[in-house]
C-alpha cells in the first residue's frame, strides 16, 4: 500500500514551517524510537510537540491539550488508534475536524479511505519531508475549513 502524499505544490520551506510554531501537534505510538524521532523532526521545524505512548494517554492528551493535528499509530496498547479516534470523535469537547495523520505498518486496505476521511495516511517508515509536507498541507486545509 502506498502512502498519501500531500496535493502538488505544497512542498514546505523552512521559513513557512518556522512560522507554525504556535502549533501543537500529539503524537502517538508505543515505539520509543518512533515517538522521538517524529518528535526530534516537529520541534527542529518550531512545532509544540505532546507525546503519548498508548491509546488512552492520547485521548486523555487530546481532550486537555486540544492539538491542532494528531500522528497516530494504529496498534498501540490500552486502546488502538480507532479506538482513539472513535473516543475523540464521539466526546463533546473535541473538534472533529482535527487532522489526524495515520502512521503505521498496517497494510489495511481501508486505511486509505480513513486516511482520507480524517487527514491522512502514511506508511512506516516514512521520510522526514513527506512527513512534514503533509502536516504543513493539512494545517493550511484545515485553517480554510475552520
Amino acid at each position: 500500500m502506498s502512502a498519501t502524499k500531500p496535493s502538488a505544490g505544497t512542498k514546505v520551506r523552512a521559513s513557512e514551517t518556522l512560522s507554525e510554531s504556535a502549533r501543537t501537534i500529539l503524537v502517538a505510538d508505543d515505539s520509543r524510537t518512533v515517538l522521538r524521532l517524529i518528535e526530534r523532526t516537529l520541534r527542529d521545524v518550531g512545532y509544540r510537540v505532546v507525546v503519548a505512548d498508548d491509546g488512552r494517554k492520547a485521548v486523555d492528551l487530546a481532550l486537555e491539550v486540544k492539538p491542532d493535528l494528531i500522528i497516530l499509530d494504529i496498534n498501540m496498547p490500552e486502546l488502538d488508534g480507532y479506538g482513539v479516534c472513535h473516543e475523540l470523535l464521539a466526546s463533546n469537547s473535541w473538534n472533529g475536524k482535527t487532522p489526524v495523520i495515520f502512521l503505521t505498518s498496517s497494510d489495511a486496505p481501508h486505511l486509505e479511505t480513513l486516511g482520507h476521511q480524517l487527514g491522512a495516511f502514511l506508511s512506516k517508515p516514512t521520510e522526514p519531508d513527506l512527513l512534514l509536507d503533509t502536516i504543513a498541507s493539512l494545517l493550511r486545509r484545515h485553517v480554510r475549513t475552520a
